[in-house]
């Protein structure tokens, strides 16, 4: 028997398809929030832009120790591990970013070293490096960076722009550790387009962001236990 469908039918599934992939990212993100005490507290890199208005606190428990966890956060990066992410989607918006699953020496971050989140020079460089408990990066426009091919990004529309993307890992009993990613950002909007900066900053930069953040959390863990999941 042949199905036919009308375009009366297929025209609003159409249109309701990428909400209902809004909506299911939407629900995704807001998996693995910080409790009120993690986010409340105060951390290394906290003070490395004094104007953030607030962070955004992410934390999984991870059942392995830091020294499990660390070798993977240790290596984030473009040229490097990539970033535990949905890397297809990395690619389709132009960063060339595949993702390495082990822990690899060669690509083991010191301080100093600049994370290049695509292969623009966009990224952050590594302010506190202290292994197997935390680091911090920043990225500041007000501080241009002196590694080659590194930039201090501002969303258009915007003037000045700093933020910084912190990591931290907490020991717990019986060998797990609790992995807390943070996140804040400050901006001085620009008088062209600041509606199209203000959108950027926020949907497009923050709210996406939040997404892959919660991949990267989720696939970290499954790393350092040794676990399989579905890559992408």
């Amino acid at each position: 028997m042949k199905i036919e469908f009308s375009g009366t039918i297929l025209a609003p599934a159409l249109a309701a398809a990428p909400v209902a992939i809004v909506l299911a990212f939407n629900r995704y993100r807001k998996r693995h929030h910080a409790t009120p005490e993690e986010a409340n507290r105060q951390y290394p890199g906290d003070d490395l832009v004094p104007e953030v208005p607030g962070f955004d606190t992410r934390a999984i428990t991870i059942d392995a120790p830091p020294e499990k966890v660390w070798p993977l956060i240790n290596q984030l990066g473009q040229d490097r591990a990539g970033f535990y992410s949905f890397s297809t989607f990395e690619r389709i918006v132009h960063f060339l970013i595949h993702n390495t699953y082990e822990p690899q020496a060669r690509w083991q971050h010191k301080a100093g070293d600049w994370i290049f989140y695509g292969q623009q020079g966009i990224g952050s460089g590594i302010v506190e490096h202290v292994p197997g408990e935390y680091m911090t990066t920043l990225s500041d426009t007000r501080k241009p960076p002196t590694q080659d091919g590194a930039i201090a990004w501002a969303p258009p529309g915007w003037n000045q722009y700093a933020f910084c993307w912190n990591f931290h890992l907490i020991p717990l009993p019986d060998g797990r550790t609790r992995f807390i990613s943070r996140t804040g950002g400050w901006g001085e909007l620009g008088d062209r387009h600041p509606r199209l900066g203000t959108f950027i900053n926020t949907y497009l930069w923050g709210w996406s962001g939040t997404v892959m953040t919660t991949r990267m959390l989720e696939v970290i863990r499954a790393c350092a236990e040794g676990k399989p999941f579905i890559k992408s």
